[in-house]
């Protein structure tokens, strides 16, 4: 029996936690989780990253930072994790389900029936579609597109990192995932305008951080550094972990 995926960590992971906890942190979000956000823009190449509590809620804040409310239709794949479907439900609007491509087992956009104000597109297990045509597609029907990259950090379609197509993508970070901080996930953004949105919605919709001035509702979906320092060591061998999964695939395929 070999596992798809199990959680791995090692001294690394250990020897940080300890000089964290001894350093007298006050395990909220606070440098270190920057640091950890830098660290994923970078690796990613994109300007912005929010870290999350989960991966369903990186989708639901970014629909909500895209306008998506009661009233909206939201399409989404067939085959996916019900946190996709969820996601939509939890802001008020309909999620619309859409048939799979055989080939890639992604969203279809020939089988596209209804109209919508935005479109997640699920990169399940790491595959994908044609990225270029969902973005025209969705450029041409004055859909949102955001990404559901949470089965998908380090996979890449024409040499770009999955998750970085759309206006917003959403990766989990949870125990089966490719690096993982127990729970959590994070935000992709492209623009200071989307990525402030995103900020303000996890923290209670603070005008600034550290004030209490809220113009709008917000959440308290921030994340804590003592995951970041689990997530900072994880991201260090992420290379090693992708040529792992690379290899698993290779001996599932190879005793087919």
């Amino acid at each position: 029996m070999i596992n798809h995926i199990e959680p791995y960590y090692g001294k690394e992971e250990r020897k940080a936690m300890e000089k964290y906890l001894k350093s007298g942190g006050f395990l909220t979000e606070h440098g270190v989780t920057e640091e950890f956000e830098k660290m994923l823009a970078e690796f990613l190449s994109v300007p912005h990253v929010s870290c999350v509590p989960s991966g369903t809620v990186a989708l639901y804040l970014s629909l909500l930072a895209s306008g998506i409310g009661k009233g909206d239709k939201v399409l989404v794949p067939d085959l996916t994790m019900i946190a996709t479907a969820n996601a939509v439900r939890m802001t008020g609007a309909e999620p619309i389900l859409v048939d799979i491509d055989p080939f890639s087992f992604c969203l279809d956009l020939h089988s596209i029936k209804d109209e919508a104000k935005a479109m997640i597109y699920v990169d399940l297990n790491g595959r994908s579609g044609n990225m270029k045509e969902v973005k025209k597609y969705c450029q041409e029907h004055n859909i949102v597109l955001i990404e559901d990259a949470c089965q998908a950090l380090g996979s890449k379609h024409k040499e770009k990192y999955l998750g970085t197509f759309g206006r917003f993508g959403c990766f989990s970070l949870g125990f089966h995932k490719i690096i993982t901080t127990g729970q959590g996930g994070f935000i992709v953004s492209h623009t200071k305008q989307d990525y402030k949105a995103i900020e303000r919605l996890k923290d209670f919709g603070r005008i600034k951080g550290g004030n209490d001035i809220h113009d709008f509702i917000g959440f308290n979906f921030k994340f804590t550094d003592l995951q970041a320092v689990i997530g900072i060591e994880q991201l260090k061998t992420i290379e090693w972990r992708i040529e792992k999964k690379r290899q698993l695939y290779k001996w599932y395929f190879d005793e087919e």
